[in-house]
């Protein structure tokens, strides 16, 4: 992944205009910004301040997509994170227990309905969830369940036939080194392509833990 020229400058000004700020949204970015610049050091130090910051008051799926981005940064960390992804399955699973029976008979129409958009984030931290465990065939199932209640045209077109990570979920199941580099290049693709066309200001952090997962990714095969 590589920052296209023209928002190195905004980017490192930006990150320098941040740097002493106690928001830990905003230390999760600077982390994220820090890491696409591949300064390591940088982006530990702001990983480890947004983990030791209290935990925010947010509910269901908002929690447990917290608690997973402060998981995946103590994978980063190397450090242990078996509570946390413990709390977010369990967030997430009862967040799909209240959505499934409300789901649309036709999902490709009633695409904005409040259960969908539960069902569907639950189902992506699921996936997540049991990628980071390297519950490889949990991840692979999770995917394919998620896919099911998202219409092709709402999905990045190569994800029609398969995540990335399910990719390397699959690649890591059946032992098929090609079948996870597959993966990992999708993912670095995904994510340049986010990057170049502006969906992602790196110094945002909503795309911190898809940025984890490709570094997570690209050291299994490496």
């Amino acid at each position: 992944m590589k920052i296209p020229e023209h928002l190195n400058k905004p980017l490192l000004e930006q990150l320098s205009d941040q740097a002493d700020s106690d928001d830990f949204l905003i230390m999760r970015g600077t982390a994220l910004g820090h890491g696409l610049l591949n300064d390591i050091e940088k982006r530990d130090e702001f990983i480890q301040k947004f983990i030791d910051t209290p935990e925010p008051d947010l509910h269901g799926n908002e929690m447990a997509r917290e608690l997973q981005a402060r998981a995946v940064g103590m994978t980063l960390l190397n450090e242990k994170n078996d509570d946390l992804l413990d709390r977010a399955k369990e967030l997430f699973e009862t967040e799909l227990e209240k959505a499934l029976p409300n789901l649309p008979d036709d999902i490709a129409i009633d695409v904005a309905t409040e259960p969908l958009k539960m069902a569907r984030q639950a189902r992506s931290g699921l996936m997540e969830n049991a990628f980071l465990r390297k519950e490889w065939k949990t991840c692979v199932s999770e995917a394919e369940h998620g896919r099911s209640i998202i219409p092709d045209y709402l999905l990045y077109q190569p994800h029609r036939e398969g995540y990335p990570i399910e990719f390397v979920a699959k690649g890591m199941h059946t032992e098929d080194m090609d079948m996870v580099a597959k993966g990992v290049e999708m993912q670095e693709e995904f994510l340049q392509y986010v990057i170049e066309v502006g969906y992602l200001k790196p110094w945002e952090e909503a795309y911190f833990v898809s940025y984890a997962i490709s570094v997570i990714s690209r050291a299994l095969v490496e």
